[in-house]
């Protein structure tokens, strides 16, 4: 495999592209027709593509859907636990980010999955 194959492009414009490694995605984040894209570094990037789109793209590199407006680097995952309402759950992600995401009900499942579990 190339080193390219390894990389995707993130659409910060018409006509910007910023080729990044999918491993250094911690989470995607919708925001309206657009997505913002954390990885390490303290600022987000834009990809002018929807959260749809940008799932499709990163999903074989073990990026989740996990809620509507979010999806994670299953890898950047350090803790998953139960809201405080007892029925939904949140996913804490690794330092630096240490952001804290909620899961949908109907990706609950999907992110089981992803550990091999049921």
């Amino acid at each position: 495999m190339s080193a390219s194959a390894e990389r995707i492009l993130l659409h910060l414009g018409r006509s910007v592209r910023r080729p990044i490694e999918p491993r250094d995605i911690y989470f995607l984040e919708a925001t309206g027709e657009t997505t913002l894209v954390r990885l390490r570094s303290s600022r987000p990037l834009r990809d002018v593509r929807s959260l749809g789109e940008m799932c499709a793209v990163v999903a074989p590199f073990g990026v989740l859907r996990v809620h509507r407006n979010h999806a994670v680097n299953v890898s950047h995952i350090a803790e998953i636990r139960r809201r405080d309402s007892e029925a939904d759950w949140e996913v804490t992600l690794a330092p630096p980010v240490n952001r804290v995401l909620p899961v949908s009900r109907a990706s609950l499942k999907r992110l089981w999955a992803a550990f091999g579990e049921r």
